[in-house]
């Protein structure tokens, strides 16, 4: 981070939130020692389980009704930007993953609704990506939005995954 400040580049960190790391990722001293570094966008991500076993990661009720306020202080705070997701979603019509805000493409070359709905019809090794973002997938997904919309608990698509399932199986027939 010492070189990229010195360098003047503009750099941000993208930090998954658990039930285990948020005091310290949520920590003004941690936010204010990361913005002396020259950090100036903070991505916090809500911890969605992909993988049976880590539901004990999802952090807790009181955690992520908390986590609205302290975006909201960093934000008066500190000369930085902060976007929290799944929370920012809800002032943008809830979800916005499947091209509707970004989509997310896996080591692999799959293209994928979001990294916590790892799944997909198209791989960009085969089809470009202006191809690939109007897969019959991930068009259902948009065109579906309203199943995803609500995003005030948590991730939409890890909650309603057998609706994501659905729809895949539905548009790769």
């Amino acid at each position: 981070m010492a070189e990229l400040k010195k360098a003047g580049i503009f750099f941000s960190l993208s930090l998954t939130v658990t039930r285990t790391n948020f005091e310290t990722v949520t920590d003004q001293s941690f936010v204010q020692h990361a913005i002396d570094d020259g950090c100036r966008l903070f991505l916090f991500h809500e911890f969605t389980p992909i993988r049976e076993g880590t539901d004990e990661w999802v952090i807790t009720d009181a955690q992520q009704e908390a986590m609205k306020d302290l975006v909201a202080s960093f934000r008066r705070r500190f000369p930085a930007l902060f976007i929290a997701v799944p929370w920012d979603e809800e002032g943008q019509g809830g979800c916005l993953a499947s091209g509707r805000g970004f989509v997310h493409i896996s080591a692999t070359g799959d293209l994928e609704p979001c990294p916590f709905a790892p799944y997909s019809d198209t791989n960009l090794l085969h089809v470009p990506l202006r191809q690939a973002l109007q897969s019959p997938f991930l068009r259902a997904m948009r065109e579906n939005h309203a199943l995803f919309a609500e995003t005030e608990d948590g991730c939409a698509l890890w909650k309603q995954r057998e609706k994501v399932e659905a729809l895949l199986r539905r548009a790769t027939g």
